[in-house]
């Protein structure tokens, strides 16, 4: 009787997606010491190359079914909890939140340690028939494991969603606390990551709905090859943008001592901004005078025209301390830092849309942004147009009756 012959594809990509990940882990162990969060990208990587190699060490060695399968429960389970750490260090302010993430975060991968240790007990080629048949090969303790494998991998979904939910809530307070601290953020914004979290739910429900497809109404199963091509992307993303990304606020401390990244919504904000300033002696009137040398430093000094301008290079500026200057942008003048200065550029390029004497790209420069495209978000946010629409309604409001 002949042998089905083996499509080579799947291990070729399987091999593929464990060597790459294997790469990437010696490249972030052998990187300099700093504040590239080096322990989490590498147990992110360890963790793709092990749910990659699944297929091909149980090629190579079928006996190692039911070690891998033990594996790859593990490392599912890991997963959420090194991304979150990996995200919570990069979006870190100064010294705070930098201590390692609480212990329950470990409570998902060691009952999937206690599951994997019940998988690796069964009988030999235990395993091996269940997933071939379908069936349970007799005995309380097979039954009880796959009870045990069913119950996680419904409870992943649900652990996993929580952490998506975090992640993106941090982000979220990440780019605001990013506007208290600078006037330009894109090479500190993390949108890369957010894109990350949404293309991974966008997997995760196509998979899903293949699953319920395949079960209740006709059968539709996934290529092998799918899970290597998610590994090799998810670790493409990583390598190409991770292994370059520091964290954006590492430099800077908190402006006030219970400065809180993980604040819950836009909804909240004037809330939170009256109770992070509850302890501040700051007067109204001392508020005012701060606000008024605020406005004079800007427009004498044109502080503004510095693409790298931050908040303590304002307080420094006006001989402030950098917390108080923060809380009265915040609560004096209704603002954050990043949205007063670009303001601030807007105004100063205004005159130069109006003139038509340089293109939007010298102007843009020549105010204080380093890019066309923030120009255009920071204008639009100002006047409600584009420069090319702002400049067309000015000259026909200056047309004549």
């Amino acid at each position: 009787m002949d042998t089905p012959a083996i499509d080579p594809l799947p291990l070729i990509l399987a091999s593929a997606a464990t060597g790459q990940a294997l790469l990437c882990l010696l490249v972030v162990m052998s990187s300099p010491a700093g504040d590239l969060p080096r322990r989490w990208l590498a147990g992110l990587f360890s963790m793709l190359a092990t749910l990659a190699a699944g297929p091909v060490i149980v090629a190579i060695q079928p006996d190692a079914l039911a070690l891998m399968a033990g594996l790859v429960m593990v490392a599912l389970y890991a997963l959420p909890p090194l991304f979150w750490g990996y995200v919570r260090a990069l979006t870190r302010s100064g010294s705070s939140n930098n201590s390692p993430p609480s212990a329950w975060h470990l409570a998902g991968p060691a009952l999937a340690l206690i599951n994997a240790g019940m998988i690796w007990s069964l009988p030999a080629g235990s395993v091996d028939f269940i997933l071939t048949h379908g069936e349970l090969p007799g005995g309380a303790q097979a039954a009880v494991t796959v009870l045990g494998v069913f119950v996680l991998v419904l409870a992943w979904n649900a652990v996993s969603a929580v952490y998506v939910w975090r992640i993106l809530t941090r982000l979220q307070a990440y780019r605001r606390a990013l506007h208290d601290y600078f006037s330009n953020t894109e090479r500190r914004e993390l949108a890369w990551l957010r894109v990350l979290i949404f293309a991974i739910i966008g997997l995760w429900l196509a998979i899903m709905a293949v699953l319920v497809w395949d079960n209740l109404i006709a059968s539709l199963s996934l290529p092998p090859i799918v899970g290597s091509a998610i590994i090799m992307a998810l670790t493409s993303l990583l390598a190409a943008r991770g292994l370059s990304q520091y964290p954006g606020l590492a430099a800077v401390d908190p402006v006030t001592s219970d400065t809180d990244i993980d604040t819950p919504n836009d909804e909240t904000r004037g809330d939170e901004t009256r109770e992070k300033y509850r302890k501040s002696a700051l007067e109204p009137d001392h508020a005012v005078r701060i606000a008024a040398r605020i406005e004079a430093v800007m427009v004498k000094d044109e502080l503004y025209l510095d693409p790298n301008l931050s908040l303590p290079k304002l307080a420094k500026a006006i001989a402030v301390p950098a917390n108080l200057v923060s809380q009265v942008l915040n609560q004096t003048l209704d603002t954050t830092f990043f949205d007063y200065v670009n303001r601030c550029r807007i105004e100063a390029s205004l005159p130069r849309i109006l003139a038509g004497d340089a293109t939007v790209l010298t102007i843009a420069l020549d105010v204080g942004f380093n890019a066309r495209s923030t120009f255009y978000t920071a204008f639009k946010a100002v006047t409600g147009q584009t420069p090319s629409q702002w400049r067309a309604s000015q000259a026909r409001a200056a047309e004549p009756d």
